[in-house]
């Protein structure tokens, strides 16, 4: 059965998965309760790799399918560790 790849998964743990066009599936949570301005949105794949998109100061954090794979393209690669350091987005 094939998957539709447009779609958003919930997950159990409160993430989201969804993904790529090229059909790599990532999961992502937020990191600040807030659903506009500063936090970030970690995302993980499914083999573990780890990206960091910050948000801008005014910035929604509601997103659909296609808004977080222009955030996972921008997103920046951080390791565990370095996750849940502050950084702030130009």
């Amino acid at each position: 059965m094939a998957h539709d790849h447009d779609r958003l998964e919930l997950l159990p743990d409160g993430s989201t998965a969804f993904h790529t066009k090229g059909g790599e599936r990532w999961k992502h949570r937020d990191v600040e309760a807030s659903r506009v301005g500063p936090g970030y949105r970690l995302f993980v794949n499914d083999h573990g790799e780890r990206r960091r998109y910050d948000f801008a100061p005014k910035e929604p954090h509601d997103a659909t399918v296609f808004d977080l794979r222009e955030q996972l393209a921008k997103a920046r690669p951080v390791s565990a560790d370095e996750e849940e350091a502050p950084t702030a987005r130009a």
